[in-house]
């Protein structure tokens, strides 16, 4: 078959989804040595996806969005908060994803044979990644026990991550496979992507559990049969959410009684001190746990975080508008952690909310520019594809509000391409050709 650029681009997509999906995995777990070049290779694939990126763009509103988020970084960095040029291009590197990853799949969506080929060859790798956490987590389950050692082939400390990324693989495949006539059929017949939501239950990730409810609800078409479908699936999602429920108490019930004192993670016990630390304590208690801990990590609960935001304000004013520049994030490897870090290291170090992610960085403004930006892309469609898959839409949104409220995911550039992508998959063809039914792709059932 001949090379056109079209198979040239989405052969070196899928090249940098694997290394971005595998290098966590193969540093910890396999070649240790490697570890000392992985930044080297995050910043190729960074920059491959800017090259591709920058091939595809054809529609005048993803040059819009990627000038405007240049033009809002760059000034909070360089104007008003005068960090260097070097230290604000690597902070713009969290945003990567944001930036160029839409551009390339609208360009495969623009052309019908295009669009084609691609959707096969990013749902059996999409697959192939899915099967291969099962053999990854399976394993660090085994080495380290269900911790944040748990984040598959993405490496140690992805947990929440890896967990995120199965959900929307699973959901995403089965969902194309789900006829509205023969629903509990469907099911039946493509069990195996709800079976490959187990590994989620054997790290650390608590958010599993909301994804497992919202998974079951969001399969059923939203039709006047709903109901009748609820009957069914209740029983089936009560018995995987006692048996996931079960798996996960007994896994991890050494770190839950190191905590709350139990190993029931739904008691307001272990929720409160989940969810929550004394803000007057939290520097202190913070500081102390990466002092004394084995992990390192400060462990401010994420609520606490979102609590203790004015502080920032309180202690260096006039940062709300456009935020404390970009970076603040990155370095510690090859470039230098930047005073703002240094200062709230015991804030900053662990999981971060996206929401704070982007406010620190860029305020306000790049608040307002990501919800915008995210808003359009359930708006403007390819040409062609104007009908939506409401349940995957839908999904996809409680999927953003997750990262927003709870894991900063949307930065990593490995779960920008499923992402993205997916997103661009849930339009759906205008008319359906008796192609594209023999091929099993559900545009039918999918629409609501």
């Amino acid at each position: 078959m001949q090379v056109t650029k079209s198979i040239l681009i989405e052969r070196v997509l899928i090249g940098v989804f694997w290394v971005l999906g595998t290098i966590g995995f193969i540093c910890d777990e396999f070649i240790p040595g490697l570890e000392s070049l992985r930044s080297y290779i995050l910043l190729g694939c960074d920059a491959v996806l800017v090259l591709l990126g920058l091939l595809c763009l054809r529609h005048r509103a993803d040059f819009l969005f990627i000038g405007s988020l240049l033009l809002i970084g760059f000034t909070s960095s360089i104007v008003l908060n005068k960090l260097s040029l070097t230290f604000s291009v690597n902070g713009m590197r969290v945003f990567i994803g944001a930036m160029f990853c839409y551009p390339i799949f609208r360009y495969f969506w623009d052309e019908p044979r295009r669009r084609e080929h691609f959707i096969k060859t990013f749902d059996r790798h999409l697959e192939v990644f899915l099967w291969l956490q099962v053999l990854c987590i399976g394993y660090q389950f085994v080495v380290y026990g269900a911790d944040d050692h748990g984040g598959g082939s993405l490496g140690n400390w992805y947990s929440g991550t890896i967990s995120m990324m199965i959900y929307l693989i699973s959901f995403y495949l089965l969902r194309k496979r789900i006829n509205p006539r023969h629903f509990v059929g469907s099911i039946l017949n493509n069990f195996k992507y709800v079976l490959l939501l187990a590994p989620t239950f054997f790290n650390e990730t608590k958010i599993s559990f909301v994804l497992l409810v919202v998974y079951f609800i969001l399969l059923m078409p939203i039709d006047k049969r709903m109901f009748v479908r609820a009957l069914v699936v209740t029983p089936v999602m009560a018995i995987l959410f006692l048996v996931g429920y079960t798996t996960y108490k007994m896994t991890y019930k050494g770190e839950l009684a190191n905590t709350a004192g139990n190993a029931d993670i739904f008691s307001e016990e272990y929720l409160v001190e989940y969810m929550f630390m004394d803000l007057e304590h939290a520097e202190e208690d913070a500081t102390w746990n990466m002092d004394n801990t084995e992990s390192g990590l400060a462990d401010v609960p994420r609520v606490t975080k979102f609590l203790l935001l004015p502080m920032f304000e309180e202690e260096n004013p006039g940062h709300v508008p456009m935020g404390f520049g970009v970076g603040h994030f990155k370095g510690g490897t090859k470039m230098a952690h930047s005073e703002l870090y240094d200062q709230y290291e015991w804030y900053l170090i662990g999981t971060i909310p996206y929401f704070i992610h982007i406010y620190l960085q860029l305020g306000v403004v790049g608040l307002l520019w990501f919800i915008v930006f995210l808003s359009s892309l359930f708006i403007r469609h390819p040409d062609g594809f104007s009908k939506r898959d409401l349940n995957m839409q839908l999904f996809m949104v409680i999927l953003i509000g997750i990262n927003f409220f709870y894991i900063e995911s949307m930065r990593d550039p490995v779960f920008c391409i499923v992402m993205y992508g997916i997103i661009a998959g849930f339009w759906l063809p205008d008319a359906v050709t008796g192609n594209e039914k023999s091929q099993g792709q559900g545009s039918v059932s999918l629409t609501t």
